[in-house]
C-alpha cells in the first residue's frame, strides 16, 4: 500500500510539472492570436519593443524583424485603438520647477535640443500672474531674445517682446492663470512667428502672435516669476519618449503621404494645426505625441523616438515557431 501510494504521488507530480511546464511556455509564446513578445488589443497585436528610441527606418527595420510594422491609421477607430494602447503603457513623467518671486531667469538646459528641432514647448503653470519664459538665440536674456509673459499686471494682460522689459508687440487682455490649480499652456516659433496660446494642443486657442521680420534661431529656454508672487511650473520630463513613429512617409512621394510598406494613400488624417509642414528640412515622417493629444506632426526621419509594432491578428499566426 506505501509502495502504491509512492508511485499515485510520483505521478501526480509529474503532471504537476508537465502541467506547470506547458503554462509556462504558452505564456511565453502568447496567446493564440498574437505571437510572443505581442499583446491582443481588439483587432490588434500590439507591443512596445525594449529597444531605445529609433530613428524611423531602424524603428521600421525592427518591427519587421518581429514579424511586424509600424502602426498605420485608416480610420478614428484605428486612432482611438492606438491612443488606448499607449496611454495604458506608458507613463508620462514631468519637471517641477518652483520659483520664488524674483525676476530672474532660470535656463532649462536639458530642453536645448528639443526647442532648437521642434520650435516649441508645452508647459502647465500656477501662479497667481506673471509667468515670463524667454525664448534667446545665446544663453542669456540680453540681445536676440524674444519675451513671453502671460498673465501679467496682476493676471489681466499677455504680451510678446524682443527683449527684457521692452515695448510689447502683441497683447491678448485676458486673465489666463489660476492661483489654486495648473492650467496649460504652449508657445512656438516657426518661420519667425511666435505664438502663444492655451492648452496641450500646439496651435490650437491661439490669443497672441508676432512676427519677425528679422528672425534669429531660439537655442534656449528660461523661466521666470516677477517680484510679487512665486511661481510653479511643470514641464514633460522627456517629450521624445512620448512622441511615437507611425508608418507615414512622403519619401518618394514629395506632400504625398503614403503608409509603408503598403503605399496606401493617407487618407484619414489627425494632424495639429499647421501640419503637415513642408518647411522644416528632412521631415518626411509622420509621429504623433501623448502630450499634443496624440496629434500628428511631420518630424525628421533621422531622430529618434518612441515606436510600437503591430500585427494584423486576423492573419495566421505560427504560435510555436
Amino acid at each position: 500500500m506505501v509502495k502504491m501510494n509512492l508511485i499515485t504521488n510520483n505521478i501526480q507530480y509529474v503532471i504537476y510539472l508537465f502541467m506547470c511546464s506547458s503554462i509556462t511556455s504558452i505564456l511565453a509564446q502568447g496567446d493564440d492570436t498574437c505571437p510572443k513578445g505581442f499583446l491582443p488589443h481588439q483587432n490588434k497585436c500590439l507591443t512596445k519593443p525594449d529597444e531605445a528610441k529609433l530613428n524611423w527606418p531602424n524603428a521600421l527595420g525592427k518591427c519587421q524583424d518581429l514579424g511586424g510594422s509600424l502602426p498605420n491609421i485608416y480610420s478614428a477607430e484605428k486612432q482611438t485603438l492606438l491612443e488606448n494602447f499607449i496611454s495604458s503603457h506608458y507613463n508620462a513623467s514631468f519637471l517641477k520647477v518652483d520659483l520664488p518671486s524674483e525676476y530672474q531667469y532660470h535656463y532649462l538646459d536639458d530642453y536645448s535640443t528639443f526647442i532648437r528641432e521642434e520650435k516649441h514647448i508645452t508647459f502647465e503653470f500656477m501662479g497667481c500672474n506673471d509667468a515670463y519664459l524667454i525664448l534667446s538665440e545665446n544663453r542669456d536674456d540680453s540681445v536676440k531674445s524674444y519675451e513671453v509673459l502671460f498673465g501679467g499686471w496682476q493676471n489681466t494682460l499677455s504680451v510678446i517682446r524682443t527683449c527684457r522689459q521692452c515695448q510689447s508687440l502683441a497683447t491678448a487682455s485676458h486673465s489666463p492663470l489660476s492661483c489654486h490649480t495648473y492650467r496649460p499652456f504652449w508657445v512656438s516659433w516657426v518661420n519667425g512667428t511666435v505664438r502663444a496660446g492655451e492648452g496641450k494642443d500646439v496651435g490650437i486657442n491661439t490669443f497672441m502672435k508676432w512676427t519677425d521680420p528679422t528672425p534669429h534661431p531660439v537655442n534656449f529656454l528660461g523661466i521666470s516669476s516677477w517680484k510679487t508672487a512665486p511661481t510653479q511650473w511643470k514641464f514633460n520630463k522627456d517629450p521624445y519618449n512620448s512622441t511615437f513613429w507611425l508608418a507615414g512617409t512622403d519619401l518618394g512621394h514629395s506632400t504625398e503621404w503614403v503608409w509603408f510598406p503598403e503605399g496606401d494613400y493617407v487618407g484619414y488624417t489627425h494632424w495639429l494645426p499647421q501640419e503637415p509642414n513642408y518647411f522644416l528640412p528632412h521631415h518626411h515622417c509622420i509621429q504623433m505625441s501623448l502630450h499634443s493629444g496624440f496629434k500628428w506632426a511631420t518630424d525628421n526621419c533621422m531622430l529618434k523616438r518612441n515606436f510600437i509594432c503591430e500585427i494584423d491578428n486576423s492573419l495566421p499566426i505560427n504560435t510555436f515557431g
